[in-house]
């Protein structure tokens, strides 16, 4: 079977803030709000951006060998022992 892609789908996010945003205004008349909601809008993005360029990945403490995040051993040396390096 097809894998699920999990890309954020950019188009549908920017048509929904432009629709908060102008049911923002419409409702309070106030562009002080708005503002508040593309500084949080920002936030998001940023925080979404630096959280998926960081990958972790997962090494054999004993002697430091590439694993999958779902290993149970490691296939060099046969060790249990894993850790998260960044």
């Amino acid at each position: 079977m097809d894998e699920i892609e999990h890309k954020p789908r950019w188009w549908l996010i920017v048509t929904a803030a432009v629709l908060a945003v102008l049911t923002l205004y419409y409702y309070t008349g106030s562009w002080i709000v708005v503002a508040l909601f593309f500084a949080a809008f920002a936030v998001f993005v940023i925080r979404f951006a630096a959280r998926t360029r960081a990958a972790r990945s997962h090494v054999c403490i004993r002697c430091g060998a590439a694993l999958n995040p779902n290993a149970r051993s490691c296939p060099s040396c046969g060790s249990a022992s894993w850790t998260i390096r960044n």
